[in-house]
């Protein structure tokens, strides 16, 4: 399951994938739609809108993320998440990589990532376990990292990103 030489570390920039990890309901394709309709508005943005408003650190790109249609987004976000380590990023961000990492080192798809979560005790309830998996998942599948199964689409985004966390670290 690793690819070539690379495996992804369980410890992103020193960010432990098991501490911490907050249950979010609200991927980045479904903030970005209601925060264009409101014209950039971030208090006409529901709670978990903004939660992932702020995972992504999106203003600093929201002029061009206002300025571009949905699907030019994706790019947008794609660059900005790698001008950055992953661990300036909130949990929706983290929740990617969490779900890249479990396809890689457990297996893929939501019940290996369901058994992840629960036997490394992130969480015991279903729904938690359920709401990261749909938010890293979904995230993961939009910006063109993940594929639907978990498993990492693309390798060298993922290696360039974590070239920041080495260099940070």
């Amino acid at each position: 399951m690793v690819h070539g030489e690379f495996s992804l570390p369980d410890c992103p920039c020193g960010r432990s994938l098991n501490d911490h990890v907050i249950p979010t309901v609200c991927n980045v394709k479904n903030m970005i739609e209601p925060l264009k309709h409101q014209n950039g508005d971030i208090f006409q943005l529901k709670a978990w809108e903004k939660r992932s408003y702020s995972s992504y650190l999106i203003d600093e790109i929201k002029p061009e993320i206002m300025a571009v249609p949905l699907e030019f987004c994706r790019e947008i976000i794609r660059v900005h998440l790698l001008d950055h380590s992953i661990s300036d990023f909130g949990a929706n961000v983290i929740d990617i990589y969490l779900v890249a990492y479990v396809a890689q080192t457990c297996g893929k798809g939501r019940d290996a990532f369901l058994h992840y979560i629960a036997t490394s005790r992130i969480s015991q309830k279903v729904n938690s376990a359920t709401a990261i998996w749909q938010v890293g998942k979904g995230d993961g599948v939009f910006l063109g990292i993940l594929n639907e199964d978990g498993s990492l689409q693309d390798w060298d985004f993922m290696q360039r990103w974590l070239r920041i966390d080495r260099m940070i670290s």
